[in-house]
């Protein structure tokens, strides 16, 4: 179990706002939706899996997953309310390959923003609600993460790093069932892509 900062205007008998949205992200990050994304093949083994796991990482998660989560913290944790709003509203035209997810990720992501409503005193958090719900905004999942993590005090390293871990977990565990993957052939491919994330997040931090 992640351990996240306590808030005593949220209820202590739901998970954690911030855990909670890394483990809907199976809701998101479907391995059969992410083939059809990203036009790889149909999944029919380890193998198979494997290499769209490995397409997911440097094509999505990398280059368009993490820097948006990075971007909405930063914006967040400055109370730059406005900005933060409009990185959501043009995240969508900046990534044309995000349109099979988008659905799922708007879904998520106003759930989990409706959850946060209790936290009044958090300016950012109430406009970008009021946003979403007039419809000027989307609000996608990486967003309402981001904005989560500096609500919290997540350290910028460790939510991109749960988030890229949680992902690729995600994509693997929708998978499993289909190709029949032990638990070894699940932390074999996780392993392999999972070794190659630190680098790209020091970047991102550094």
């Amino acid at each position: 179990m992640l351990t996240a900062p306590e808030n005593g205007a949220l209820p202590h008998s739901r998970q954690h706002p911030y855990e909670a949205q890394l483990d809907a992200l199976e809701s998101v990050l479907c391995s059969d939706t992410l083939t059809q994304a990203l036009g790889a093949a149909p999944l029919r083994s380890a193998t198979d899996l494997g290499l769209l796991l490995e397409r997911y990482r440097t094509n999505v998660l990398e280059p368009i997953e993490l820097p948006a989560i990075a971007r909405a913290h930063r914006e967040a944790a400055q109370g730059r309310a406005m900005e933060l709003i409009e990185l959501d509203q043009r995240f969508a035209g900046q990534h044309p390959e995000w349109l099979l997810l988008t659905p799922a990720s708007t879904r998520v992501g106003r759930d989990y923003l409706n959850r946060l409503r209790p936290l009044q005193d958090e300016r950012t958090v109430q406009r970008l609600i009021e946003a979403v719900r007039f419809g000027r905004t989307p609000g996608h999942h990486l967003t309402v993460f981001g904005l989560t993590m500096a609500v919290f005090s997540i350290a910028q390293r460790q939510g991109l790093a749960e988030y890229a871990q949680y992902a690729l977990e995600a994509v693997v565990a929708t998978a499993a069932g289909k190709l029949r993957l032990t638990q070894a052939d699940r932390d074999a491919l996780l392993d392999r892509s999972q070794a190659r994330l630190p680098k790209a997040i020091e970047r991102m931090v550094a």
